[in-house]
């Protein structure tokens, strides 16, 4: 069963052409990456699952619905949540603080209200504790109350996905999540986006140029250039697709 459906998506800014046509689906369950040489179009896409773009044609459909019927600020209390190429943590807060933000779609009231001290004060303690329990699950235990100021860029990383995750998904879209990480960390990671896919019983729609862990962790690939698809299906019989040897993975020896 599908659980997101791309049809015919479009995407044009004055004269460029984002998106053209882009067509596929993502079975429940499965990890399914996102691929294709820098301005291919994926975090167009992102940005049109999660309304920040408005598409010039196409559909969309989660769990049957049509997503474009609906507002930016509908898409997490519907299950779907992402992280950014670009962190966008708060340095002021504390790592559990910045955690808990992921959660406000789901707290009676508000994330906001609870840390100036308004009602919901049985919802602040859940959530903080949901929040803890998260990084601990991620090894980020010992650094709940640090300042997300000044930690390791990994480290950092990590508490971006411990936010998303802290929306209870049913999506999690991963935005480049391996970029600037170490050889061992990028290892550490492709075991860590399994691991919780399982855990949390997640879809995970990734986009990554890391193709070491993109092979390593898919089972659906989707390769783009241009806007559009030119290859679709499981990692062996994307990567020795002539198309995409020759658009991204390079002819050479």
């Amino acid at each position: 069963m599908s659980l997101l459906e791309v049809d015919g998506i479009g995407v044009r800014f004055g004269g460029v052409v984002a998106l053209d046509g882009l067509s596929f689906s993502i079975a429940d369950g499965e990890i399914c990456a996102l691929i294709g040489p820098n301005g291919a179009g994926k975090t167009t896409l992102f940005n049109v699952i999660s309304r920040l773009y408005e598409p010039s044609e196409g559909d969309l459909r989660y769990a049957g619905e049509d997503l474009l019927r609906l507002p930016a600020h509908a898409i997490a209390g519907l299950g779907i949540a992402r992280t950014f190429q670009n962190l966008a943590l708060v340095p002021g807060l504390s790592v559990v603080e910045n955690v808990m933000i992921g959660a406000h779609a789901r707290s009676e009231g508000g994330f906001l209200a609870c840390t100036l001290g308004f009602p919901a004060r049985r919802t602040e303690r859940r959530v903080r504790d949901d929040a803890l329990e998260l990084l601990d699950g991620l090894g980020l235990a010992a650094v709940a109350d640090h300042s997300a100021a000044g930690l390791p860029y990994g480290t950092l990383k990590r508490i971006e996905l411990a936010r998303a995750l802290a929306a209870r998904p049913r999506l999690l879209m991963l935005d480049e999540p391996a970029s600037g990480l170490t050889h061992g960390e990028v290892t550490e990671l492709g075991d860590t986006i399994r691991r919780i896919r399982d855990d949390h019983d997640l879809t995970v729609l990734l986009v990554e140029h890391h193709m070491g862990m993109v092979m390593g962790i898919s089972e659906h690939v989707v390769v783009m250039e241009f806007g559009r698809k030119i290859a679709d299906g499981d990692p062996s019989s994307v990567a020795q697709d002539p198309k995409v040897i020759q658009a991204y993975l390079g002819t050479g020896s």
